[in-house]
C-alpha cells in the first residue's frame, strides 16, 4: 500500500504545480492586458502614459537592484542601466516603453521624496506607525498650506 501513497502523493504534487502555474500565467496575462492597456492609452495622441502600480513597482525593484549591485547613482542612471530595465519591463510583462519613460517615471517617484522629506523636516511634524504616514499639527499645517499656496503661480 505504501507505493499506493506515494503514487498519490506525486499525482497531487503534479496537479498542484499545474495549478499554480495556470494561476501564475492568469495573473500575468491578466497584468499584460492591463499594461498593455495603459500603453494604447499613451500612444493615442500626446496622452501621457499611466503607469500601473505592478509596473512602477517593478521599475523601482529593478533600479534597488542595480544600486544593490554596485551602481554608482551619484550622477544619475546611465542609460544602459536605463535600458536593462526597459528589457526586463519587457520580459515580465511584455510592455514596451522606452528608456525616456522609465527616467520621467523615476524622476516623478523623486519628486515624491523630495515632498516627503521637506514634510518630515518641518517644525512639529510625526510619524504615525499606524497609519504610516507624516502627521503635522494644526497650527504647522496651516501654516505649511499657506506657505505652499503663496508659492503656486497665480
Amino acid at each position: 500500500m505504501p507505493a499506493v501513497n506515494g503514487h498519490v502523493a506525486d499525482l497531487v504534487a503534479q496537479v498542484a504545480a499545474e495549478v499554480a502555474a495556470r494561476l501564475a500565467s492568469t495573473k500575468k496575462s491578466k497584468k499584460r492586458s492591463e499594461a498593455a492597456k495603459a500603453l494604447k492609452a499613451s500612444h493615442k495622441g500626446n496622452v501621457t502614459m499611466k503607469w500601473i502600480p505592478f509596473m512602477s513597482s517593478f521599475v523601482l525593484e529593478k533600479m534597488c537592484s542595480l544600486i544593490k549591485t554596485g551602481v554608482r547613482t551619484d550622477k544619475g542612471f546611465k542609460e544602459v542601466h536605463l535600458t536593462a530595465v526597459v528589457k526586463a519591463l519587457f520580459e515580465h510583462c511584455g510592455i514596451d516603453v522606452s528608456s525616456t519613460q522609465v527616467y520621467n517615471h523615476l524622476g516623478k517617484w523623486r519628486q515624491r521624496w523630495l515632498t516627503i522629506i521637506g514634510l518630515r523636516d518641518v517644525s512639529g511634524a510625526q510619524w504615525c506607525d499606524d497609519t504610516k504616514c507624516i502627521i503635522l499639527e494644526g497650527e504647522h499645517y496651516y501654516g505649511h498650506v499657506a506657505v505652499s499656496m503663496l508659492c503656486l503661480p497665480h
